[in-house]
């Protein structure tokens, strides 16, 4: 029989990041399961500490699987991690997308800005006023909220007459896409 030897702990940590942190039998992982290393061919048929002998596995599959050989990890740990490597593909996609949308409307918001800023000579706005603005766009398309500001921009209005005007404009079409009555 052959002696154990104790896995290193920087060995361990190694196994542990190469596998993601997951259980190669069950994909549990930390922190709902604590990890321990697996020798895929045990040390009592004559594993060894070797990195590729080793796989991450939870310490309820670890202690289940106990001596048993595998000649290899099951196919469904394989499926496991493309899935899990799709998921996080998928998950920085929808955040690229998020951060894109995020800039194109700051970029629309400061378009409709820019309008009443340069009508009034201004080189800033209220925040309350952008917010507004940002508001609208969510709600609205972009070229239907600048039709307003420049329809509340191009009357002798004051600053604050100007912006209650375009307010008015843009809920006003907000009822008519919802099919209310004006």
């Amino acid at each position: 029989m052959t002696e154990r030897i104790p896995v290193s702990k920087r060995t361990r940590f190694e196994v542990f990041k190469r596998d993601g942190f997951v259980c190669a039998y069950c994909g549990a992982h930390p922190p709902d399961a604590v990890m321990e290393c697996d020798h895929v061919i045990p040390v009592v048929a004559g594993g060894t500490n070797d990195i590729d002998n080793l796989v991450t596995a939870c310490m309820a599959c670890n202690r289940g699987k106990a001596g048993v050989e595998l000649s290899s990890i099951p196919s469904t740990v394989a499926e496991k991690s493309i899935e899990l490597e799709e998921r996080e593909a998928q998950v920085r996609a929808y955040y690229e997308i998020q951060a894109q949308k995020k800039d194109r409307l700051e970029q629309e918001m400061w378009s409709v800005a820019d309008v009443f800023m340069e009508r009034f000579g201004d080189d800033s706005i209220q925040r309350t006023r952008l917010a507004s603005i940002q508001m609208f766009l969510g709600k609205l398309e972009f070229f239907e909220v600048l039709e307003a500001m420049e329809l509340g921009t191009n009357r002798k209005y004051s600053r604050g007459a100007a912006f209650s005007y375009f307010c008015g404009v843009c809920w006003r079409k907000i009822r008519r896409n919802n099919g209310e009555d004006i």
